[in-house]
């Protein structure tokens, strides 16, 4: 270990003594040497991730080290990263800068002369901040001459980056269980800004907390977590071999089964479970797996199977119609049972049920052993007893 890491080190320790209300979201958060990434000038985050140059750390003097690495929490914590949506990347990136020093200077922490602060800002979210600065930002300089204003050196990775994407491939958590971690590791930064700031930083701990992603961006999310990317030849793909093409297959194949079970008890339209349908349909054809969609409301209405080879009639290019059938009541159960049997519709053990749902019914008892993600209808879903959770209309 450089002697500069080992500052960088000294003061993650001392920044847990002194600020215990950071002392879980520190330990929780792994802290990772990227002196040799081209990218990591000083210190970056993903979100999860925190990346230091032990070279670069020799420019903060010791006392700033603290703020440094507060800085970077809080990101993780506040869950910026995961926040951004789509928004332009530079301003977002300073909206947050400005909302994480400014709350790190009313705790206390002592901040280096680099860095973005403006007292105009405080007590505003990082979204408020972001639609303030308008399209057109101020001029920046690292050492802020001639009165511009001073970037903090840090980096914002989002997860789909590049930068990074050799230590993610290792691990990396989950977008649903990035916001479970983020809402645990914000209690205590709540807790302790309420005996400091009562109020001043309430709206930014609560938008982190209810942070949510298009429910279209999520689904990607989980289905490419469940997708590998090596090819082999041998055996070659079987989407395009009755066309005499014989490419390469995937080496690890991955989804070869999707479930999804539509709840269609009357608590979800037409319209509502069509988008939902070809959003899976167009992802699952990425992979090239089986589709099984079932209709349940109190008993499992309607099997439809689709190899991978197919398209389905509820496809974006064939108009989104699909036929729905039941309309009675609401259970879970009989989605479940229909797996466990191993019906000969099954043929593989799926990789993933997606279950869309307002989520008023009988769940089962017990976790299944294979991935369950929830698409949940409507604003008053009651909470799931396992399984990941995709609000379609998340609530305001």
């Amino acid at each position: 270990m450089t002697e500069d890491a080992s500052l960088l080190l000294r003061a993650r320790l001392q920044l847990m003594l002194n600020e215990p209300y950071l002392a879980s979201a520190i330990a929780r958060l792994p802290l990772v040497d990227g002196t040799d990434k081209h990218w990591c000038d000083l210190i970056a985050t993903d979100g999860y991730y925190i990346y230091y140059n032990s070279s670069a750390i020799e420019r903060v003097a010791p006392e700033h080290l603290p703020f440094l690495i507060a800085h970077e929490v809080m990101h993780c914590v506040l869950g910026h990263i995961d926040r951004r949506n789509g928004r332009e990347r530079e301003r977002w990136n300073w909206a947050i800068d400005y909302a994480t020093n400014l709350m790190l200077v009313d705790l206390g922490l002592q901040m280096p002369p680099f860095g973005l602060i403006d007292i105009k800002y405080r007590g505003l979210t990082a979204d408020e901040i972001y639609v303030r600065l308008g399209t057109t930002l101020p001029r920046a300089t690292a050492d802020g001459a001639g009165g511009h204003v001073v970037l903090f050196p840090d980096m914002h990775i989002d997860p789909g980056d590049l930068e990074g994407s050799d230590i993610r491939d290792g691990y990396f958590p989950s977008t649903a269980e990035r916001l479970r971690l983020q809402r645990q590791l914000a209690e205590p930064v709540e807790e302790r800004l309420q005996g400091t700031s009562p109020g001043r930083y309430s709206s930014e701990i609560e938008a982190a907390k209810r942070a949510n992603l298009p429910w279209q961006v999520v689904l990607a999310r989980f289905m490419s977590g469940l997708r590998r990317s090596n090819y082999r030849l041998w055996p070659p793909n079987k989407k395009h071999i009755w066309r005499d093409l014989y490419l390469p297959s995937l080496g690890e194949p991955g989804p070869t089964l999707l479930i999804v079970a539509i709840d269609t008890s009357g608590s979800m339209n037409d319209s509502e479970i069509s988008e939902i349908l070809a959003e899976i349909d167009s992802l699952r054809a990425i992979g090239q797996c089986r589709l099984i969609v079932l209709q349940c409301d109190a008993q499992v209405q309607q099997v439809d199977v689709y190899e991978a080879y197919e398209e389905a009639e509820f496809s974006r290019s064939q108009g989104g119609r699909y036929q729905i059938h039941g309309r009675g009541g609401t259970d879970f159960q009989p989605v479940f049972d229909w797996i466990l049997d191993e019906p000969p519709e099954l043929d593989d053990r799926p990789d993933a049920l997606i279950y869309c749902t307002d989520g008023h019914g009988r769940f089962p008892d017990q976790a299944p052993h294979f991935p369950v993600i929830w698409v949940a209808v409507g604003r008053d879903a009651p909470d799931f007893p396992f399984g990941d959770v995709i609000p379609l209309n998340p609530k305001p």
